[in-house]
């Protein structure tokens, strides 16, 4: 069930972020059913929420942030994970069956440089394991030092956002399991199509 706050909330925030994206492509690439993940590059405190924004206007569904904090509760777009760091692969599996949709930033932290740092493997193993697609995310935007400077950035007129979806990945199982060799190998596929749709190189 969509979180009360959420639906409430998004048609008063959803509008500030929406009309900084001056550029947009790709949203015929997004599901229109069904769990799936989103992977983007991370170069603002504010990223999330133009992913967010844009998904909410274009498939009526939220997105999803997993977070072991409750921080956040007010947003409603947060799925809550276990403190186990070996449970949350299952936890968020579990989420994506439930139709979810769950938005992961394979860089583990904002990187303004124009090159991609080395993805973490955790949203390839989601994807084998749920059997649900990953849509690579772009974004490109002025980033704020601090939280308030991304927040000024949003009021200005100036600092536009882009942003760009491509196709869906799918990653199947193979025979052989998910070895580390072949996490590494699928995460740097998607690395590339992600530096691809970011103008960055990998």
């Amino acid at each position: 069930m969509t979180s009360p706050i959420y639906i409430a909330l998004s048609p008063i925030i959803f509008p500030l972020f929406q009309r900084k994206i001056t550029l947009l492509s790709g949203t015929e690439h997004l599901p229109k059913s069904g769990g799936y993940i989103l992977a983007c590059n991370h170069v603002d405190w504010l990223d999330g929420f133009y992913i967010v924004a844009t998904v909410g206007k274009h498939r009526r569904v939220p997105t999803y942030f997993l977070s072991k904090s409750n921080n956040y509760w007010w947003t409603g777009i947060t799925a809550k994970i276990p403190n186990d760091r070996s449970k949350i692969i299952e936890s968020a599996v579990s989420q994506l069956h439930r139709g979810k949709v769950i938005c992961n930033f394979p860089e583990g932290v904002r990187n303004t440089t124009l090159t991609l740092l080395p993805g973490k493997t955790g949203t390839v193993r989601m994807a084998a394991e749920a059997g649900v697609p990953v849509v690579p995310v772009g974004i490109t935007c002025d980033a704020g030092r601090t939280m308030g400077q991304s927040l000024q950035f949003l009021f200005s007129k100036q600092h536009p956002v882009s942003l760009a979806f491509g196709e869906p990945l799918m990653f199947p199982k193979p025979q052989g399991g998910l070895t580390s060799e072949w996490l590494a190998q699928e995460t740097q596929r998607l690395m590339i199509a992600i530096g691809h749709l970011a103008l960055k190189t990998v």
